[in-house]
């Protein structure tokens, strides 16, 4: 059974502003996915593979790497 992707936020170091371009080509190396990059904010949000946080946080230039929590409302 494969796991299913999950939501992440990963912020960036703000004195990697230059390498951002780079910075995202290797997040998407190491599996991420579905990627929006927001340079104003230092930030980039994809979809991962649980098993491959980890690998991101690795990635030279990332400050850190947040799993992003969707809220569901209760039937009532």
């Amino acid at each position: 059974m494969t796991a299913d992707k999950i939501d992440v936020t990963i912020r960036i170091h703000k004195a990697e502003s230059g390498r951002l371009g780079e910075i995202v080509d290797v997040l998407k190396s190491r599996g991420l996915q579905q990627v929006e990059s927001h340079e104003r904010f230092m930030i980039v949000n994809g979809s991962v593979s649980p098993d491959a946080i980890d690998a991101l946080r690795t990635v030279k230039g990332v400050a850190s790497v947040r799993t992003d929590t969707i809220y569901k409302a209760q039937a009532r």
